[in-house]
C-alpha cells in the first residue's frame, strides 16, 4: 500500500470508516480461529439472532417489522449481514471523502457520516436482497407461519384494535422470534403495548388474537 493511500485511510475524517473495515477484518480473524476450534462464529451469531420476520414489509408495515424487513436483516445470516453493512458503510465513506478530497477537501464526519449511512441502508436493502436470493436456505428449524397458531405473543408497537392491527413478537418451539401483525378477535377489545395475547387464526398477513388473562 502506497504512502498516500495510508495517509488517506488515517485521516481523522475517515476514522469511522477505517474502524468499520478493521471490524470486518477482526470478524474474519475470529471466525477463522473459531472454526479451527470447531465452533463457527457464523453459526453462533445466527443461532443467537432473535429475528425471524413473517409480515410482508411491502404492505406498509411499520415498527421493528418494517425496518428489519426493509434492511433484509431477516433474510441473511447475521454475520453476513454485518459484513455487508460494515463494508458498505466503509466503501461509501471512503468514496465520499476521496471525491471530496479531489474537489477540495475531505468532508467532516458530521457531513460524511449521514451520507454514508444512507448509502449503507440502500446497500443492505438491494444487495442484501440479491445475496439472500443466492444463499441456500436452512430449513432445519424453520416452521410455517400457520404453525404459530396457539402460541403466545406480546404486543410491541402501538395499540391493536379490530381493523387496526399492531405488531407482536412471538417465540416458536425453536426459540426463534417472529414479528407478526395481530388484532383482537372481537371489536370490543383492544391490546395496548405489552399485552400478552394468544394467536388464533391468520387471515392474509393478520392474526386474530385473544388476550391472556392476568
Amino acid at each position: 500500500m502506497e504512502r498516500d493511500e495510508v495517509d488517506f485511510l488515517l485521516l481523522s475524517d475517515n476514522l469511522p470508516f477505517s474502524l468499520a473495515i478493521a471490524f470486518v477484518v477482526l470478524l474474519g480473524i475470529v471466525e477463522g480461529i473459531s472454526m479451527v476450534l470447531g465452533v463457527s462464529l457464523f453459526g453462533l451469531l445466527d443461532d443467537l439472532s432473535p429475528i425471524d420476520l413473517d409480515a410482508d414489509v411491502d404492505t406498509g408495515v411499520t415498527g421493528i417489522t418494517g425496518v428489519v424487513g426493509w434492511l433484509c436483516l431477516d433474510r441473511l445470516p447475521l454475520l453476513i449481514w454485518l459484513v455487508l453493512m460494515l463494508t458498505s458503510f466503509a466503501i461509501a465513506g471512503f468514496s465520499i471523502n476521496y471525491i471530496a478530497l479531489i474537489v477540495y477537501s475531505s468532508l467532516p464526519v458530521i457531513i460524511s457520516l449521514p451520507i454514508a449511512l444512507l448509502f449503507t441502508a440502500l446497500s443492505c436493502r438491494f444487495l442484501g436482497a440479491k445475496l439472500a436470493s443466492l444463499l441456500p436456505k436452512n430449513e432445519s428449524s424453520a416452521i410455517s407461519v400457520d404453525e404459530l397458531s396457539g402460541l403466545v405473543g406480546v404486543i410491541t408497537v402501538g395499540c391493536a384494535r379490530r381493523g387496526f392491527p399492531s405488531e407482536a413478537a412471538v417465540r416458536d418451539g425453536f426459540n426463534q422470534k417472529h414479528y407478526v401483525l395481530v388484532e383482537p378477535e372481537f371489536e370490543a377489545f383492544e391490546f395496548p403495548k405489552g399485552t400478552q395475547v394468544v394467536l388464533l387464526q391468520r387471515v392474509g398477513k393478520v392474526w386474530s388474537a385473544a388476550k391472556i388473562n392476568d
